[in-house]
């Protein structure tokens, strides 16, 4: 039963992680003790520009913010 419940307990976990990514993105998230170190936003920040990059702008927009949001990023989003 104990191992059952650690099954269970890492599927969740993996679960949780796996659906902060956006569908076609490889992007990982950022640390939410610390914000991550600037090499890490700056991943986040080139990540969110190649992946909207298609997108009109309004949609462009929205799409950096949802971006930042599912990677931790907390700071205005930029589309240039």
């Amino acid at each position: 039963m104990k191992k059952l419940s650690i099954l269970f307990a890492s599927l969740f976990a993996l679960s949780l992680s796996a659906n902060a990514h956006m569908d076609g993105e490889s992007v990982a998230k950022l640390p939410t003790v610390n914000g991550g170190s600037d090499a890490q936003k700056e991943a986040v920040r080139k990540g969110a520009k190649e992946f909207c990059e298609d997108k009109e702008d309004d949609q462009r927009e929205e799409c950096v913010m949802d971006f930042y949001a599912n990677h931790n990023l907390e700071e205005e989003p930029s589309c240039d």
